[in-house]
């Protein structure tokens, strides 16, 4: 964990229909909140039927039958939505803990005087793959990998990118169970979610806290956008799941604000960073980043956080399509205001080869293809 510390409630019921006449038992699958009923299930004229105890139980609803009103009677609080999501997800939570190599002593073994680290992460593959936060397993070896249950295995780190801080480690084990990813995009201010981690001691293993969703593609100065909550982390938390109240992850836990003056202000890498960094990892090996000969800088009101229209001014170039006092106003054709824009349209739209800056010199609109190097 650095300092700057880095360290539910939709429920959908899926129903597959398969056809307009009436069919055997077990010709229908249904499916609640990603997992298959094991009861048989009917479809007469395009209706599935299914017993609804089934289905509450999948829901963790209490589910009553009073034969003297001839009622079924299906109850569920929240507290139900989230005690049923944080055991369903926790089996895809790990703890993370490994030694300081002799040659790595980072700020947090200084700070509080451990050669240990922990952290957390995520299985995102059912062959041993877990993702994490880069700064939870930089500098570590004797890496060892801990499920809820106590079960512990030696992994290693398959991948890892620093500037997006996420990592990705292996396991020799199969058969595990993934957590599912929540669409791009699909956060909203005031959702739910609940993040889960170690925080502080392995005691405290698969801890769980819940808030909301604060604030969404927010810059903190770092080189992407992040996801703003108040959920509690501390460390320990990084490389944790943040999960909406399906159980899909919508974030890694990575930095929190800590001072006397503040509260509820934790920091997560949303759902679409991670999905480009590990398709990044799987196509390339690493994630690939343009240099394009440029440097630029942010107006006062984006380092400020003042919304803008104002784009991204060039201090200096190595390129003779640009020169030092254009304005960069899109990237790839996303229009960009800060650095952590430009980072988040390259993105969004690198394409290994070139990147297409458009530009304003004297009031004059101008577009460039720049070959990267």
């Amino acid at each position: 964990m650095k300092i700057v510390k880095k360290i539910a409630a939709g429920l959908a019921v899926i129903m597959c229909v398969m056809g307009s006449t009436a069919m055997a038992a077990g010709d229908a699958n249904v499916y609640v909140n990603g997992q298959k009923i094991n009861e048989d299930a009917y479809i007469i004229n395009d209706r599935v039927y299914v017993p609804l105890r089934a289905v509450g139980e999948a829901l963790g609803a209490e589910v009553a039958w009073d034969n003297n009103t001839r009622s079924a009677i299906v109850e569920q609080t929240e507290d139900d939505v989230i005690v049923s999501t944080i055991a369903t997800a926790s089996q895809s939570v790990v703890t993370i803990v490994g030694n300081y190599k002799s040659d790595y002593i980072s700020a947090d073994a200084q700070n509080y005087n451990e050669l240990y680290a922990h952290g957390a992460g995520v299985v995102i593959k059912s062959n041993g793959t877990i993702l994490t936060n880069a700064h939870v397993v930089e500098g570590i070896q004797n890496l060892t990998v801990i499920f809820g249950n106590g079960d512990s295995y030696s992994g290693s780190v398959q991948y890892i990118d620093k500037v997006s801080d996420l990592a990705l480690v292996k396991i020799n084990k199969l058969g595990l169970k993934p957590m599912p990813f929540a669409a791009e995009n699909s956060l909203k201010v005031g959702q739910t979610v609940i993040a889960i981690g170690t925080p502080l001691s392995v005691n405290h293993i698969n801890s769980a806290s819940k808030g909301i969703v604060s604030g969404i593609n927010v810059n903190i100065g770092q080189h992407y956008l992040f996801t703003q909550s108040d959920v509690a982390i501390n460390g320990g938390n990084s490389g944790g799941p943040l999960i909406n109240t399906k159980g899909e992850l919508v974030g890694i836990n990575s930095i929190k604000y800590v001072g006397t003056d503040v509260e509820g202000m934790s920091f997560s890498i949303p759902v679409d960073t991670v999905n480009y960094v590990i398709t990044s990892f799987e196509k390339y090996g690493k994630v690939l980043r343009p240099d394009i000969g440029i440097t630029f800088t942010e107006s006062w009101e984006s380092k400020i956080g003042v919304p803008t229209k104002k784009g991204l001014s060039v201090t200096g170039s190595k390129n003779p399509q640009i020169q030092p006092g254009d304005m960069i106003t899109h990237v790839n054709y996303y229009e960009v205001h800060s650095i952590a824009d430009y980072n988040e349209a390259i993105k969004k739209s690198f394409n290994g080869y070139s990147v297409t800056l458009t530009f304003t010199r004297g009031g004059v609109v101008s577009v460039a293809e720049i070959t990267t190097n």
